[in-house]
């Protein structure tokens, strides 16, 4: 599949998945995105892209995942590697460059039991985002099917609605910078938050237009995670100012290509 950001998650974490099992559903619900779709009625939807499909790592000490472990269309994807292990917890550093802390009741519930926490995150600087930022150019062939005519044709014949992801320009570099200090950075250094945006238009921009012109796409997915319980992380101001011309590009793109279903 493409390698790019992906903003649909499914039907619960698989740790929930596994309690409603427990508790009477039936097992095909586990691992099966079509059983899944069909036992809860909903309609039918094939997303273009998954993320890029890396071998299995193990890191020992009881952690199994893929080199793109919340990635986000990273590529190449950071080192996986194990850090530190305490009786309750297991921490470690994912593809996507972030020292994750995690319950290790929850590796063995399957990934989601509860929200890990993120200790470290790999653009901190200027000079740090320069080299992030080699991983997020389109063009690098490793992003794309190795067979594009046979992954056009694939799509192209799927009897569901094709759906493709883009947007996120406050929630792709929050996972590349960490909450604080982007949040910090708005004001302290609101040029490098305007290239990394910039990075991402350009990144999803070229993607949009290789698949649209190929691929029979009926609906644009935005993700955004830019909110707490009590609201907004940034003002409606700074969303106006950093984030909705770029989503008026990525818009006015989608549109011309015929897609008018976008949320």
């Amino acid at each position: 599949d493409l390698c790019m950001p992906s903003t649909l998650f499914g039907i619960g974490w698989e740790a929930t998945q596994k309690q409603w099992v427990e508790e009477g559903a039936p097992k095909e619900l586990l691992n099966n995105s079509r059983f899944e779709t069909e036992y809860f009625q909903f309609d039918p939807i094939c997303q273009l892209s998954f993320g890029k499909v890396y071998p299995e790592v193990d890191l020992g000490h009881g952690i199994t995942m893929g080199g793109d472990f919340n990635g986000r269309g990273i590529v190449p994807p950071y080192e996986p590697r194990f850090i530190s292990e305490d009786e309750r917890t297991i921490t470690f550093s994912g593809g996507a460059g972030r020292t994750v802390k995690t319950l290790k009741a929850d590796i063995d519930a399957g990934w989601g039991g509860s929200m890990s926490m993120y200790l470290d995150h790999p653009v901190k600087d200027r000079a740090t985002w320069n080299e992030h930022k080699k991983r997020l150019d389109p063009h690098t062939p490793e992003r794309w099917p190795s067979d594009w005519d046979a992954y056009v044709q694939k799509m192209n014949s799927k009897s569901e609605p094709l759906s493709l992801p883009v947007g996120g320009f406050y929630g792709f570099p929050r996972e590349w910078v960490g909450h604080d200090r982007m949040l910090y950075m708005f004001y302290d250094d609101p040029n490098l938050i305007e290239d990394m945006m910039e990075q991402l238009l350009y990144l999803e921009t070229e993607i949009i237009k290789r698949v649209l012109k190929d691929i029979k796409v009926q609906q644009v997915t935005y993700f955004e995670d830019m909110c707490y319980k009590a609201g907004p992380l940034i003002s409606p101001a700074m969303v106006r100012k950093f984030m909705m011309p770029r989503y008026k590009k990525i818009t006015d793109l989608v549109h011309s290509y015929g897609v008018d279903i976008i949320y």
